[in-house]
């Protein structure tokens, strides 16, 4: 008698599921043909034999040229400087951009020292041990006293 272990079990080698008979010509779990139904050996392009037409798909996608911007990323190409740069690029912005750029600078500082101002609130008040939810709860009570 043949030891369990040592008898291969008919697998699917397409999806690996056990076979329950070894002779079977479709898998019962994803429908692979297991056994060729006609006489000879099928031919399957890109399983059995090479598929020629696919081998030129996939060298026609590499020969494609990749997109300028990623290439710049990347650093697979040279940056142009066959053409100088125009006067303008190089020129200071405009005086309605730059009062842009001033006020979006104000407004900056202006929400970072709020967020300091209050991280040093909420310091003092960690040092005296009394907690946000303390503050909160005695607002509750009485409401007219903080004002």
């Amino acid at each position: 008698m043949a030891d369990e272990m040592t008898v291969p079990v008919p697998r699917c080698p397409w999806c690996s599921v056990e076979l329950p008979l070894p002779g079977m010509e479709r898998c019962e779990a994803c429908g692979a043909a297991l056994m060729s139904t006609s006489g000879s050996d099928p031919e399957i392009k890109g399983v059995t034999t090479l598929d020629p037409e696919a081998i030129l798909r996939a060298r026609a996608e590499v020969a494609r040229p990749r997109n300028r911007f990623l290439s710049f990323l990347t650093g697979d190409t040279d940056v142009d400087t066959s053409r100088p740069a125009s006067a303008e690029s190089l020129a200071p912005p405009e005086d309605a951009v730059r009062r842009e750029m001033l006020r979006l600078e104000m407004e900056a500082e202006q929400a970072r020292l709020e967020a300091d101002t209050i991280a040093r609130k909420s310091d003092a008040l960690a040092s005296l041990g009394v907690h946000l939810a303390d503050l909160a709860a005695a607002d509750e009570r009485d409401p007219g006293e903080g004002s």
